[in-house]
């Protein structure tokens, strides 16, 4: 069986954590050569693309449109996204890894839901058509303070601890909105979380980890 953009962006998230020793400690210490810093934009675009395509299926089938012509369903950096599915009857949250905002450098995971998952979204749909189009986060203006530190707004280089942030929020926007009951449909969509190894201040809050709205297999769970 060939494996989703969740899948791949996972296996990526392993290998830059064996950079330099193979058996060492999950994301060891030290100088990266050039090559591995590749890899965070890597992971954020397989995972922001696996959502996007689910997350249009579903709008489609939900009947949430919007574009020019009003036909077009929306995508996950839609203009009007979150707003339109909380109107359906679907309210979207969705847990992510930010920018540090107070001072100690720490990636801070952070439940986002309404106008700040909307901002999420948007700014990542921003970076991710940069990324797309010329391989740099340099030159976007970004809106959030999800993705830049203090007051800056322009992002210099996907770090993987944003595109690990990026991984969980889309397979959770992704989940809800593939699970969400359509017209003429009776209960939601398998499921298969892809749940890289988390360690030290980047380890997912046990509470956020096991929060409600996203069941986790009963043999998946926070290490």
């Amino acid at each position: 069986m060939s494996k989703t953009g969740f899948q791949r962006a996972g296996d990526l998230v392993a290998v830059h954590g064996k950079r330099g020793n193979a058996e060492g400690p999950h994301r060891p210490p030290g100088w990266v050569s050039e090559e591995y810093t590749s890899i965070p934009a890597a992971i954020f675009m397989l995972a922001y693309g696996a959502a996007d395509g689910l997350v249009a299926g579903a709008s489609k089938q939900h009947g949430i449109l919007g574009g020019r012509t009003g036909q077009v369903p929306l995508g996950l950096g839609s203009q009007g996204f979150v707003t339109a599915w909380a109107q359906a009857g679907h309210p979207l949250l969705a847990r992510a890894r930010v920018a540090p905002q107070d001072g100690t450098g720490i990636h801070r995971w952070h439940l986002l839901e309404g106008e700040a998952l909307a901002a999420y979204l948007s700014d990542a749909c921003l970076l991710r058509n940069r990324l797309d189009h010329t391989g740099t986060t340099v030159g976007v203006k970004l809106r959030s303070r999800y993705f830049t530190r203090g007051d800056k707004t322009e992002l210099r280089s996907m770090t993987l601890m944003l595109a690990e942030g990026m991984l969980q929020a889309a397979q959770d926007v992704a989940y809800l909105t593939s699970s969400a009951p359509a017209p003429a449909t009776s209960g939601g969509t398998a499921w298969s979380w892809v749940l890289p190894r988390q360690s030290g201040t980047g380890k997912m809050p046990r509470w956020m980890c096991e929060y409600e709205a996203f069941p986790l297999p009963e043999d998946k769970g926070p290490d």
